[in-house]
């Protein structure tokens, strides 16, 4: 099951990086269903151009690159649009452009919390199986940074261009998003991945207290009430936590800081830079370098911190040739869901009102402390159950009272 999750969300994140909208040329082709009658390049006096509809000869075409996605009328009077592959004279259409963005939502958020539980479960499954979680959280990175590192060298993606000063401000920000990563994967691997995911739900409290100092940001009472619920049920549940180990709780914590610094220096740069010294960067690509800054900040502190026992390690958890492939099958299999669900998120993120985003990523957490709990059999008393569920619920609220400030 894992594995066909993998393969659909990077077939979809690598093939839809390729995706891009063709400059409209000339006069707009008007696309009915069974055909696509198209006004550009047609000569006063010659007869519209029309295509047979959809086949094989144009998903070909597709393919290899001479025909590419559009927006075009459905019909050849009113608003409703569809979506269709053109080239420069003729299109076939697909379907109503509403319908597939609404489809295309639905795969997003399917994959995000698939690719989410199977980071979450397989990460578990590598570092019970090898404990060194500097070294696997190091790993993982790599894999991300080897993958978009090819779609950039393939063409399927357009690859960064950075100037000095937006490497030097991107730097710091990767370190975080480093030591962010580093500390989750300790954390997960010291206790249980459903008590991190309550802990990690303290988010919002590290994001208030630095946007105040670091943004010089105000926040407003309602805002810092919301929090009181998080709170609460963190020290509810980490109170009452039958699996509770003070490494879960401080990597928890650190991860939970260091993202968050992440995020609000990731806010300053982008508020900071110029056209001049820092091309916009697509979220995506801006993903990609800090998975890159990261891996190469990750690598080096993980020789320091656990090299001098690696082989030792490596031995016992992989003991024949057959063993070290699978767990180095595992090893990639969990960089490239962290990666993947990352990105997935931020496209479907993209195209979400904030409140969905807050509900969807509320039910991503649910999901996969239900999931981990089920799958790794961890236990957790009536009282450290209340408490968790105050401190997820706690988190929607936050998410709730700032989007409505944000719209008066």
């Amino acid at each position: 099951m894992l594995k066909l999750v993998f393969l659909v969300g990077f077939a979809h994140i690598a093939c839809g990086a390729s995706f891009r909208a063709r400059p409209h040329l000339g006069t707009r082709p008007s696309c009915h269903r069974s055909s696509c009658i198209v006004a550009a390049a047609v000569q006063p006096g010659e007869e519209l151009r029309s295509r047979a509809p959809m086949g094989l000869g144009v998903l070909r075409r597709f393919a290899e690159g001479s025909v590419e996605i559009d927006r075009v009328p459905c019909a050849a009077e009113g608003s409703e649009e569809c979506y269709a592959l053109c080239d420069t004279s003729e299109c076939s259409v697909v379907g109503n452009a509403d319908s597939w963005d609404r489809a295309k939502l639905t795969v997003y958020f399917g994959l995000w919390y698939l690719l989410s539980v199977g980071h979450s479960v397989t990460n578990k499954h590598v570092t019970n199986a090898l404990p060194l979680p500097w070294t696997v959280a190091a790993a993982t990175v790599v894999v991300g940074s080897v993958f978009v590192g090819a779609l950039w060298a393939s063409g399927a993606r357009e690859p960064p261009r950075l100037s000095t000063a937006a490497m030097r401000r991107l730097l710091p920000i990767g370190a975080f998003h480093a030591i962010g990563h580093i500390a989750g994967t300790v954390g997960t691997a010291a206790g249980s991945v459903s008590f991190a995911q309550v802990v990690k739900s303290t988010g919002p409290v590290y994001a208030c207290v630095l946007s105040a100092l670091v943004l010089r940001q105000s926040v407003s009472p309602r805002v810092w009430l919301s929090l009181l619920p998080i709170v609460g049920g963190v020290a509810l549940a980490t109170l009452k936590e039958l699996s509770f180990a003070w490494v879960a709780l401080a990597g928890a914590v650190v991860s939970d800081l260091a993202l968050a610094l992440r995020n609000v220096y990731s806010k300053a740069s982008m508020d900071t830079q110029s056209a001049n010294d820092m091309p916009p960067l697509s979220p995506a690509n801006h993903f990609g370098v800090l998975t890159c800054v990261s891996a190469a900040i990750s690598v080096p502190l993980a020789v320091v911190a656990e090299g001098p026992a690696a082989a030792a390690a490596w031995r016992v958890a992989a003991p024949t040739r057959a063993a070290a492939l699978a767990l180095l099958g595992q090893i990639g299999l969990t960089g490239l869901y962290f990666y993947g669900y990352s990105e997935v998120a931020m496209k479907a993120l993209k195209n979400v009102h904030p409140v969905t985003h807050a509900i969807g990523n509320t039910l991503r957490r649910v999901i996969i402390m239900l999931v981990c709990m089920l799958v790794f059999r961890t236990p957790m008393t009536a009282v450290g159950a209340v408490g968790s569920a105050l401190a997820v619920g706690g988190s929607y609220i936050y998410a709730m009272v700032k989007t409505q400030e944000s719209q008066q």
